[in-house]
This record gives structure tokens, C-alpha cells and sequence, in this order.
């Protein structure tokens, strides 16, 4: 399993030093890998998601200066944007709206250690239950795929295509391939290259040798001379991992 991200986003500095302290109390008590940031605002927010990537669960106050906290929740939702979201905020007459942006919790400030030690731990849960998605960018705008469903990418020119399990059509990305490869790195140890310009989902593979590999589809694909040794560890890895 990777790690958790959470981002903390509030105005007040000892509320979010005391957050960020009890959430590492929280990852080390559980023994549960956890990347935490902090930000101040929605704008600084905004700007770490495309510095960083898109968290896990963001733990949001809804009372800030700027666009508040309800605002850039239902900013992210309009965009797509599945992470959980927990409001963290004095303001309980909000509770209720936070229904329309599917929040996953709702913390009223003082907030208290259990509740919050609760909070993480249903998070948990739904990052573990549901399946992980990626956004790709495409000419047309974004789309959401479950890396589940995704069997391999494969770069040609200026684009990269992503080639799903079954007879869904390939989807024309707009992101280099390697750009790709560094985000799915972040979430998924489940895709490898095989050469050059693609990528594999091990989960899909069915057969391997030194020089191309059968996917669950019957699809086969190339290996690079060079990428053998690598691939064979890494698919005997991944497998000891599912039987572990």
C-alpha cells in the first residue's frame, strides 16, 4: 500500500500546527504511512495540488479569508476531483451543506483528538475499499479512469494512449509519458516500463519472457532487451505482494 496524503487547509496557525501534529500522532500510532502539507487558503491550496498531486483526503476549514472553504470544495467537486474531503471548522450551521459536496466527515472546532483519530480512520477505510482513479488530461478536457481498468500506456509522438482492459476504446492523452510515470510512482507500484514508450499494468499480466509479455487480454507486447531483469523482478514482487 502507498501512502496516504492528507492536506491540511486552514487560516489559523495553531490550529493547523496542532493538525498537522495530531495527524502524524495518528499515522504513527496506526503504523500507517502519511504525507502531510498545510496551506493557509484556498489559493495556496490550489497552487500545492498542481506543484504536489491531488491528496487522499483534505482536512478543510470552511471559514477563510478569500474564497472559503464550502467554495473551493465545490470548486473541486465541479472539476471531478473524487478525494475525500473532511471540514474542519468552528461554523456548524454548514454541516448540511456539506452534503453537496459529498464531504466525508465533519469536525467542529475545538476539535477533539478522538474525533479527528475517528475521522482518519474512516478515511482509511474508503481509500482502502475503493478502487484508486487517476485524472488524465485529454483534447477534450479531463478523464477519470480506475487504474484497475487501465491494462497499459503507450506514448506515440505528442501524446499517450491509454489502453483499457476489454473493449473499451483508447483514450488520446495529452501528458507526456513521463510525466505519466512519475504520478502513477506516487499512488500505484503496479505499472512498469517495458520499453520506451510504454508502460504496463502488472495486475493484467498473464505471461512473460525475455522478449514480450502476455497480457489477461491475449494482447502481446515487446520487451526492451535491456528491461528483462528489471520486469522479471518486479513481477515476482508484485505477486509474493498479493499472495502476502
Amino acid at each position: 500500500m502507498g501512502s496516504l496524503y492528507i492536506v491540511i487547509c486552514d487560516d489559523e496557525p495553531a490550529q493547523l500546527s496542532w493538525m498537522e501534529a495530531a495527524v502524524k500522532a495518528w499515522a504513527e500510532e496506526r503504523r500507517r504511512p502519511v504525507c502531510v502539507d498545510s496551506c493557509r487558503n484556498a489559493e495556496q491550496f490550489l497552487f500545492l495540488r498542481e506543484e504536489k498531486r491531488e491528496p487522499d483526503l483534505l482536512l478543510l476549514d470552511i471559514d477563510m479569508p478569500g474564497a472559503d472553504g464550502m467554495s473551493l470544495a465545490r470548486r473541486l467537486r465541479a472539476e471531478g476531483k473524487d478525494m475525500q474531503i473532511a471540514f474542519v471548522t468552528g461554523l456548524a450551521e454548514y454541516a448540511l451543506d456539506g452534503y453537496d459536496v459529498e464531504a466525508a466527515s465533519y469536525l467542529v472546532k475545538p476539535v477533539e483528538e478522538k474525533r479527528l483519530y475517528a475521522c482518519l480512520d474512516k478515511a482509511v477505510m474508503r481509500w482502502e475499499k475503493e478502487p484508486t482513479s487517476l485524472l488524465f488530461e485529454t483534447a477534450g478536457g479531463m478523464a477519470r479512469v480506475k487504474l484497475t481498468e487501465v491494462a497499459y500506456l503507450e506514448s506515440t509522438a505528442h501524446n499517450t494512449w491509454i489502453h483499457g482492459r476489454g473493449d473499451r476504446e483508447p483514450i488520446r492523452c495529452i501528458t507526456g509519458i513521463q510525466r505519466l510515470e512519475e504520478r502513477l510512482q506516487e499512488i500505484s507500484g503496479n505499472f512498469f516500463r517495458i520499453h520506451r514508450s510504454c508502460l504496463v499494468n502488472l495486475a493484467c499480466v498473464a505471461r512473460i519472457n525475455r522478449k514480450e509479455i502476455t497480457l489477461d487480454t491475449g494482447e502481446v507486447l515487446p520487451v526492451a532487451r535491456g528491461r528483462w531483469v528489471a520486469l522479471n523482478q518486479a513481477y515476482l514482487e508484485y505477486y509474493r505482494g498479493r499472495v502476502e
